[in-house]
């Protein structure tokens, strides 16, 4: 893969939900990305795919005992998603009903900041490739695609975080700096940042 974006944006179209998800998951196997965040009109959707198939946090977690609602990744809902990895991300985005734009972006050899966002969740229950997140008496819950979590009880010992890589442009006549780009690369809890 080359150390570039590797596309302008482009233009799918999709007819049903499997179309979709079928996309995805073909996308994520020719790029070697493990992850998926959407955020859709109903909620943050959490996905990871193993064995070259989508799997959501809705799907691991529908049990009565877990006490949540999560969203599905469905057309109807949907207004972005990215799906990332050390290897790049592809963020797609509505312009229409059906209608998505997308753009995949490899690893830049460009300066980038890398910077840790830490993620909602004090306390944690691993279930599949899956970890249940919520903050103490909040009740607020999401499920990350991520059981690397060390927990003592139900509370995490480190918090869980996001990597995000920021990559920067210079304008040659003034010499000043901005970003111009971000990425989603990692799920971790190290708190050390290696880009």
């Amino acid at each position: 893969m080359s150390n570039a974006i590797a596309n302008s944006p482009q233009v799918v179209e999709f007819a049903t939900d499997d179309d979709l998800h079928s996309w995805l998951d073909k996308q994520a196997k020719c790029h070697q990305l493990p992850y998926l965040l959407a955020h859709a009109e109903d909620g943050v959707i959490w996905g990871r795919f193993d064995n070259k198939k989508l799997t959501t946090a809705e799907q691991i977690f529908h049990k009565p005992e877990f006490k949540v609602d999560f969203p599905q990744l469905r057309l109807l809902t949907l207004q972005q998603c990215r799906i990332f990895g050390q290897s790049g991300e592809l963020l797609l985005w509505q312009i229409s009903e059906k209608k998505f734009r997308w753009r995949f972006i490899g690893n830049l050899e460009e300066d980038k900041i890398p910077e840790s966002q830490i993620l909602w969740g004090t306390h944690g229950e691993k279930e599949g490739n899956f970890t249940l997140l919520w903050d103490g008496s909040q009740g607020l819950k999401h499920a990350v695609p991520f059981t690397d979590i060390e927990l003592k009880g139900d509370r995490l010992v480190k918090p869980v975080r996001l990597l995000v890589h920021h990559y920067i442009k210079y304008d040659e006549e003034t010499g000043l700096a901005r970003i111009y780009l971000s990425r989603l690369v990692a799920l971790t809890t190290k708190k050390e940042i290696k880009s």
